[in-house]
């Protein structure tokens, strides 16, 4: 009961302050139709009608129901997600384990200069990028997020690596792989599943700039299009979603840490 209630409230803190934030943000609720001096002031009051008559349910920029919207584009985006998620921790793992399996400190130098110089840029230009270059959308999210999951990970493997009783195990002989899962691997889960929960977060945020810019009809288009029109019906809705997504990965990664450690 007290989880539903942390995500309960944690949803719509985060609701109000989008609200409020957009509310009173200037040039709110004005169409710009209602500056053409064409139109009549009966033309003029009947826009003026429609921008304050949706409700909490309704999109006003899209003239839809939110519901059907989200529905709607859900799937599209959930797959990116899925996709973007997956596919970057299974690079990142994978360049930040066999450098040490390997014993080839000049790779994960290599791989660390590499992802610190496409960390550093915006989501929106690589996929802008990457959209140029004929690549597929699925294959964006998992290069945006890379960068940042591997540097971490690499890090945090690393360090456990090193350790006082894996260099003495080292020193004796023990299988590189034995050495990985036995010693290098237990104590850093839970850092790792707490960045896992990070992650999901971090692949929302880039697939609104993905779907913006490769005009993929998911719902970080929708955020955007929402955002661009100051739908705010629509962007408190999308809001309490990315804030209940939020808490239910960190409370799961949380839990399944807890059952790790």
């Amino acid at each position: 009961m007290r989880v539903l209630l942390r995500i309960a409230g944690t949803a719509v803190a985060a609701a109000v302050l989008c609200g409020l934030m957009v509310r009173f943000a200037p040039g709110f609720g004005v169409d710009e139709r209602q500056l053409d001096p064409a139109l009549s002031a009966e033309t003029k009051q009947e826009l003026r009608r429609g921008v304050f008559s949706g409700g909490l349910g309704f999109s006003q920029s899209l003239n839809r129901p939110i519901g059907e919207l989200l529905l709607e584009r859900a799937p599209q985006t959930a797959s990116l997600m899925a996709v973007g998620v997956s596919g970057a921790w299974t690079l990142a793992l994978l360049f930040a384990i066999l450098p040490l399996l390997w014993r080839r400190p000049w790779i994960a130098s290599a791989l660390s200069v590499l992802s610190g110089m496409t960390a550093c840029l915006p989501a929106a230009g690589v996929a802008l990028l990457l959209y140029r270059l004929g690549a597929s959308v699925r294959w964006m999210i998992p290069v945006i997020l890379f960068p940042r999951l591997y540097q971490f990970a690499a890090h945090l493997l690393r360090q456990s690596y090193n350790m006082p009783h894996v260099v003495l195990a080292r020193a004796k002989g023990v299988g590189g792989a034995r050495i990985f899962f036995g010693h290098v691997l237990p104590p850093t889960r839970g850092q790792l599943l707490a960045l896992a929960a990070v992650s999901v977060n971090m692949a929302f945020g880039a697939a609104v700039a993905v779907e913006a810019m490769c005009d993929q009809p998911g719902l970080g288009q929708l955020a955007w299009k929402a955002a661009m029109s100051r739908d705010l019906p629509l962007l408190v809705v999308l809001t309490g979603l990315v804030a209940v997504l939020t808490q239910v990965s960190s409370l799961t990664a949380d839990a399944a840490a807890r059952r790790v450690a």
